[in-house]
Formats: C-alpha cells, structure tokens, sequence
C-alpha cells in the first residue's frame, strides 16, 4: 500500500475513534433540566439500571454501587448501567473499526478501544472533581455566613436554611438536602454526617465533625467556625502554592508522553518504510507494544511524584 492510503487509513480510523469518544462525553454530559435547579426529591430511586436483568447482575457486584455513588457525587442524572452500557458500545466499536485496518496490531487495537471505552468513566471523575472543588470553594463563605447568623440569634437549623436560599451552586442543593433531612426527622448530627457522605470533601468533614463534636461536648461555636473557615482558607492558599510548583512536574509528563506518538507521526510523514519497518516486523511490534506499556507507566508515575496530597 502506498504511504498516502497508510496515512488515509490512519486519518479515518483517528476520525472514528475521536468521534466515538467526543459522542461518549457528550451523551454523559447531557442533563435533563437546569443543572443549577436542586432536585425537590430527597428520596429517590435506588435502581442501578432500567433494564432488569443490568440492574440485577450489578446489584450483586461492588462495580455497580461504586459507579452509583461517583455519579450521584458528580451530580449527575444517570444510572450506572447506562454508563456501564456507553463503556462496553465505544469500547466494542473502537476495537471493531481498529481490527479492520492492516497496520493495527490487536494489542494496540485493544489498548486505544479500552482507553476510548474509558471515556465515559474519566468524564464523570472530571465532573466529580469539579463539583467537589466548587463546594470547597464556597465552603469559607458558608462557615462564615452561619457564624454571623448564629450571632444574630438564628439556630443552626435556621442558619442552614438561610444560606441554603443565599449561597450558589452546588452547596445550595446539598444544605437544602440537609434541612429537608432534618425537618423530615432526622437529627442534625445524622444529618450532617449523610452531607460529609454525599460530598466526600476532607473539608466538609471537618465541618461536620466540628458541629458534631461539639453538640455534644459544648463550646462556642461561632469561634469554632470562624477557626475552621480560616483553616479552611489556609489550606486553600497551601494546596495552591503546591499545585504551582509542581505544574511543570505535570506539563514533564504531558510532553514527554505526547512526544513518541508526535515524532511517530513525523516518521511516517517524511519516511514512511522506515516507519512501516516497525509495524510490519513481528519484533517491531512487540519493542512498540514495550515501548508503549513503559510509555504510560512512566506517565502515571511523574503524575503520582507531581500529585502531592493537601
């Protein structure tokens, strides 16, 4: 085959695999309604999947509750056999377009179905990660908020329900949450512990635990909150001086992984048969599949040195 119909191949098949993962991101980021509207129901159904028979086999796996529990933390309007079922269809399409070229081993056919089939899972994970990022930055506003209001002389009940009407997204949906729990009859400690659940923040914990621990020991809670909020900022300030120092730690490990696949394609531009020597080669294929297995795994190890815990 001529280099420009490797090169044609190559094109298609790049085109077919971004669109399968663009059309998964874009599916699992469709919500019905306004994402900024809170959801009135605080009882809602615990089925893993519409389809029966998903829904049972995932009930009898860990897989299925995880999954369940990420997206609800994502605030997402999913179920996790939905997900389960967008995973396996791009992973099964990107293996099958792959298989059907002649210059794609099946092993990396494999790899480039299963991190396509992945797409789906990495986007709710970045929509987790956001929406817990955005609760901890309102976080220092909300202690002070309730502190100032229990100087008022509203109750902590009260104080909650004020700044849940006053605060933004997301907090305000889950301080709603926790007062509708409370005035349906649950206690405020065990309120307060399903919020610290629903959103697995070590400074929402914290939150909790200080209102918590001191329901029961006593203490003036205005300080209690106003030295949380400013240990709350501290932190903040902390886990941002960090993330500047290790950002070229980050940016090592995105150029260094993009630099193989950039000078490969250059190869194959300038000088496809001795590019095509690799492909074609039995031992060829095995140094790239080699290359490739310590190409990511260097990846995740600069990621885990750069990825310093606050």
């Amino acid at each position: 085959m001529a280099p420009l119909g490797y090169l044609l191949i190559f094109g298609l098949t790049f085109l077919v695999v971004g669109a399968a993962v663009v059309l998964a991101w874009l599916f699992l980021d469709r919500r019905p309604g306004d994402e900024s509207e809170p959801s009135p129901h605080i009882l809602q159904a615990d089925a893993l999947s519409a389809i029966g028979l998903l829904a049972l086999v995932l009930e009898r796996v860990k897989l299925g509750e995880r999954l369940k529990k990420m997206i609800q933390e994502a605030n997402l309007g999913w179920s996790a056999g939905r997900v389960i079922l967008l995973t396996l269809t791009t992973f099964a399409l990107t293996f099958a377009v792959l298989l059907r070229t002649s210059f794609v081993p099946w092993w990396a056919a494999l790899i480039v179905a299963a991190g396509a089939g992945s797409a789906p899972i990495v986007r709710i994970r970045q929509k987790r990660a956001q929406r817990l990022a955005a609760v901890e930055a309102q976080l220092p506003e909300a202690l002070d908020f309730i502190s100032r209001a229990l100087v008022a002389g509203h109750s902590l009940p009260m104080s909650l329900e004020l700044l849940a009407d006053e605060i933004g997204q997301p907090m305000a949906s889950e301080l709603r949450k926790t007062v509708d729990e409370y005035n349906l009859g649950l206690s405020m400690e065990q309120a307060l512990m399903n919020l610290s659940e629903r959103v697995p923040s070590v400074d929402i914990q914290f939150f909790a635990s200080a209102i918590v621990t001191q329901s029961r020991t006593g203490g003036n809670l205005h300080d209690l909150l106003e030295n949380l909020a400013e240990t709350i900022r501290e932190r903040a300030t902390l886990k941002g001086q960090v993330q500047a120092l290790t950002a070229n730690g980050r940016m090592t490990a995105i150029v260094l992984s993009a630099l193989p696949f950039v000078l490969a394609g250059a190869m194959m531009m300038v000088n496809p048969d001795f590019f095509m020597v690799l492909v074609r080669n039995p031992t060829g294929k095995t140094l790239l599949f080699l290359a490739f297995i310590a190409q990511v795994a260097a990846f995740f190890v600069i990621r885990k040195i750069a990825d310093i815990r606050i």
